[in-house]
């Protein structure tokens, strides 16, 4: 051990040379912490032509903003949630604030709350979570043309860098709203739409929640089926994987317009010019679905339940359902009773501690046909049932000649479309 002993005392020496009470910076937290944050709102500042930035929410899907940001604590922005945020600009307030870290509070109802916002109907998330975004976000790393930021509640991801010139007139021109018309699919009032580019048909679904897009088609007598994310760049809609089709590949769509009286969307795909339209039917009719629907509740002596009733030309719940005092969904019973099914609204009872039928309607056993269609008819009713509002309009639906189309779209939830028009539907859940 003696050894050792010239490397000790040196040592101890060391660590006995500092006072406890000499500050280890020439600067108190506070000042080291004003000091950042003035770093950052000089840097937030300088950029005269603003940030282009991108956030992902909780959700998924990548969400693009323009930010500018001025010394009186003004922030302008534009942002690719839809058609209105791309167009139009807006102003709202931000602060820097000292949390436990350096924070950047967007501290006024602006485009970036729309991602957050709790009420489910303003961007189609969860009710009392939205997309599961943030609004309020520690300042983690300045670089000389970026900021890197993380959401305070949901660690959301926000990059903000430097725009030019030619990106703030992408904006402020119009050209990333003309990209974002192609949101305006949802306005196609059919259940089922169809891309058709390059001779080839395609069944097209968006979900604009999670950005992503699938398409099937048919290949040598089969249907294929692909799925991908999607963001929004000025010159249209880019997939983040690329669907190949024998010769065709499809990266995206550009030149996208919108035809109001036409209910379309032209678009191209390369050089190849295509248009999504309404359609009547699916690309590939599920014959077996109906049945099977039917069955599963048969063997199960349940029920399907419906909670935001028939959708109707672009309208949710269409006949009201909802506005029913004490309602809480629309159910369909197959096999009620021997011979006959169930079709009637479930309601709160009185003392809120149940649920009660007061009337219904008896459908028989329905047709179900070779070409893949569910047809119902009225056999009588329990009860009296109403020969006006919201059930008796339901119940008039339920029973067009035409019959349903039964798309599964899980393994417990059915989405049923009207094979009239398919621009009728109510979606089943288990």
């Amino acid at each position: 051990m003696k050894k050792f002993a010239p490397y000790i005392l040196p040592l101890v020496l060391l660590l006995t040379a500092c006072s406890k009470d000499e500050p280890v910076f020439n600067e108190t937290p506070d000042e080291r912490l004003n000091k950042t944050l003035s770093e950052y709102q000089a840097a937030l500042v300088s950029s005269p032509t603003g940030w282009k930035a991108t956030i992902t929410p909780g959700s998924g899907g990548i969400y693009h903003f323009y930010f500018r940001f001025n010394n009186e604590n003004r922030v302008f922005m534009f942002a690719d949630f839809d058609t209105t945020t791309s167009k139009y600009q807006k102003e709202s307030s931000y602060r820097l604030k000292a949390l436990q870290q350096p924070t950047l509070i967007f501290d006024t109802y602006s485009y970036l709350h729309l991602l957050s916002d709790p009420d489910a109907s303003v961007n189609g998330g969860d009710y009392g979570a939205g997309l599961y975004s943030d609004f309020e976000f520690s300042l983690d790393i300045l670089y000389a043309d970026s900021i890197i930021l993380t959401g305070k509640m949901n660690k959301t991801r926000l990059k903000l860098e430097r725009a030019s010139q030619q990106e703030l007139d992408e904006w402020q021109n119009g050209i990333w709203a003309n990209a974002l018309s192609f949101l305006n699919i949802a306005k196609i009032q059919n259940y089922f739409k169809r891309l058709t580019l390059g001779g080839v048909e395609y069944e097209i679904a968006v979900d604009p929640v999670s950005r992503t897009i699938t398409l099937q088609w048919f290949s040598g007598g089969t249907i294929q089926q692909f799925s991908t994310a999607y963001y929004f760049n000025a010159g249209g809609l880019v997939f983040e994987t690329p669907l190949v089709n024998g010769s065709q590949t499809i990266n995206g769509f550009t030149d996208v317009s919108w035809s109001e009286a036409g209910q379309s969307v032209s678009l191209k795909s390369g050089n190849v010019t295509g248009s999504i339209a309404g359609a009547v039917k699916p690309l590939r009719v599920d014959l077996n679905a109906p049945q099977r629907w039917w069955q599963t509740a048969v063997n199960d002596e349940s029920y399907w339940e419906s909670y935001a009733g028939f959708h109707v030309n672009g309208v949710d719940d269409a006949f009201g359902i909802n506005s029913m005092g004490r309602f809480y969904s629309l159910i369909y019973w197959p096999e009620y009773d021997p011979g006959n099914d169930l079709f009637a609204p479930v309601f709160i009872n009185t003392a809120g501690t149940g649920l009660e039928l007061q009337y219904g309607a008896a459908p028989g056993t329905p047709e179900f046909t070779a070409d893949g269609r569910i047809v119902f008819s009225l056999l009588g009713a329990y009860g009296t049932y109403p020969s006006s509002g919201p059930a008796a309009q339901s119940l008039i639906r339920l029973l067009i000649p035409q019959g349903f189309y039964l798309i599964q779209t899980s393994p417990t939830s059915y989405d049923m479309v009207s094979a009239d028009d398919a621009k009728t539907w109510i979606s089943w859940y288990y």
